[in-house]
Parts: structure tokens; sequence; C-alpha cells
């Protein structure tokens, strides 16, 4: 490998995890939150990427420059898409990964196993619900197509072409 690869963890803030709202209160949500985008960035770190967190929260932005990580401030709270164009743009030319921070099984060798088949082109990791849990590629210009069923969405926006990355470690997000 040349150059680091950049890797991109958008969070919007560390108060979602909707989806747990039927079995976690809001303070267990924000605990779990955060501890996840601990985990995902400190593997991340450990895999010999460079990691920057895209956030306009100032509440996250504190937390990852204490973590150590880099920060992305997303110029705009237009949603997923956006934020994550508005970090690859800022990768420029460099191969980068946009990982989401929710994956508790991830592991180092799963980011591994990414960088390896960016050098190679796009790459897409899908999630248990037909999502997307990372996507890589270099330079800007990745035709993102998050929400619901977002794999599918992503594949067909580069015609097929993609390394399709499926390990449990990016499969299971929350």
């Amino acid at each position: 490998m040349t150059d680091v690869v950049k890797v991109l963890i958008p969070i919007r803030s560390f108060d979602g995890m909707t989806r747990l709202s039927h079995r976690l209160d809001p303070d267990d949500r924000t605990r779990l939150a955060r501890d996840l985008a601990s985990r995902t960035t400190r593997t991340a770190l450990d895999a010999d990427t460079r990691v920057f967190v895209v956030s306009a929260d100032a509440s996250v932005q504190r937390w990852a420059t204490a973590s150590g990580v880099d920060v992305i401030t997303e110029r705009t709270s237009q949603g997923l898409d956006a934020a994550a164009t508005a970090a690859t743009e800022e990768a420029g030319d460099d191969s980068w990964l946009v990982i989401h921070a929710d994956l508790p099984v991830i592991n180092v060798d799963d980011i591994r196993a990414a960088v390896d088949a960016v050098e190679r082109g796009y790459v897409l990791a899908p999630s248990h619900d037909g999502g997307t849990s990372l996507i890589g590629g270099r330079g800007p210009g990745f035709p993102f197509r998050y929400g619901p069923g977002s794999f599918r969405r992503h594949l067909a926006a580069i015609d097929g072409v993609a390394t399709i990355l499926t390990r449990p470690g990016l499969a299971l997000d929350l």
C-alpha cells in the first residue's frame, strides 16, 4: 500500500439509535452509541488508517478530538448522503472508506480487507438488513444512496462494478 487510506466515520449525534428505543432508554442508547463509535474508531486506528469523524454536532466533534481522531465538520445537516459526499470531497484524490460507527463486532481484519479491496476500485459491504455498512473508493464523486435497502441502490449506481466485502464484522450493525 503506497498511501494511507482515510477512514471517514459519519456520526450525526450520539442521541440516535432509534431502532433500539423499544429496548433502551435515551441515556443507555447514548452510551451505547458512544461506545460503538469508540470501538469502530479504535479498530480503524489499529488498522493503520487515518481516521476522520464527520459531524456537525459539537459534542461529537469534542469526543472525536479527545479520542485522538481528526474531525471533518459537516457543513450542512442534509443527511448521510450529503455527509459522506462532503467527506469524500475532503479526502481529495486519496483512497477512502466510509464506515458506519454502529458496528459492534468490527475488527482490524475487516478494515484491512477493505483497505486491500479499495486498491482495486470500489468496495461495498452489505449489512444484514440490506443496508451498506462500508463503502470504499478513491477521489470524490461516489453516488451515495443511503437508506433502507441501500446496498442494492449503491451497487446499481456504480453499474455493479465493485468488490463485495461480506464479513460478519461489517454485516452486523445496530
